[in-house]
């Protein structure tokens, strides 16, 4: 969702901004029972992160995910000319 906007509060907050919302789509998620101090831990990562966050959280996935016992690849091997096969 590119340039989305995140409105949080009660109905009656969100409801306030009924105009400038009229005609778009929009996305509603109703949180039972939270209060404004444990709302924010009760959010999953994706909605509260930070692009930086985002970022080293993929960059750990990443690494952890490496081959164990893989051996190290040559410059050749990973170079873009090797995967084509037959074409000069």
């Amino acid at each position: 969702m590119a340039g989305g906007q995140i409105y949080s509060g009660t109905w009656e907050e969100i409801a306030q901004h009924a105009d400038e919302l009229r005609g778009k789509r929009v996305r509603l998620v109703v949180l039972e029972d939270v209060t404004e101090e444990g709302e924010q831990s009760q959010l999953p990562f994706w909605a509260t992160a930070t692009p930086e966050e985002r970022a080293q959280s993929i960059i750990e996935w990443g690494m952890g995910h490496k081959p164990r016992n893989a051996p190290p690849l040559s410059v050749e091997a990973i170079s873009r000319e090797s995967i084509y096969f037959g074409e000069e």
